[in-house]
C-alpha cells in the first residue's frame, strides 16, 4: 500500500511540474505513448499530460503561459512606506478618531 505523503508516483496529486516532466511527456507523446501511460510513468494526472500536449499543439512550448493578471494599484515603494504609517496609529487611536 502506497503511503499518502510518499513521492512516488502521485498520480493525480497537485505537484508543481519541473520542465523536465514536461519534456518527458512530449518524448512518449513523440513515441506514440498514450496519455494514460504518459501519466502513470511521469506521475502526473491525466488532465494535466492531456492539456500539456493541446499546448505544445497550440504554443508550441509545454510551458504554462503567464497569467496576464492586473496590475498593481500602488508600486512596493508606495506600500512599505503605507505600512510605516500604519504601524504608527494604535487600535485605541482609530476607534477614537473614527468611531462616533
Amino acid at each position: 500500500m502506497q503511503d499518502v505523503n510518499s513521492s512516488e508516483n502521485t498520480h493525480g496529486s497537485y505537484e508543481k511540474a519541473n520542465p523536465y516532466k514536461y519534456g518527458c511527456i512530449m518524448y512518449m507523446h513523440l513515441a506514440n505513448y498514450g496519455a494514460t501511460q504518459i501519466s502513470l510513468v511521469v506521475g502526473m494526472s491525466l488532465f494535466t499530460v492531456k492539456y500539456t500536449i493541446k499546448r505544445v499543439d497550440e504554443t508550441g512550448s509545454p510551458e504554462p503561459r503567464k497569467g496576464s493578471g492586473r496590475p498593481r494599484k500602488i508600486d512596493e515603494r508606495t506600500e512599505r512606506h503605507l505600512v510605516q504609517i500604519v504601524s504608527f496609529i494604535t487600535e485605541e487611536q482609530l476607534y477614537v478618531e473614527y468611531m462616533p
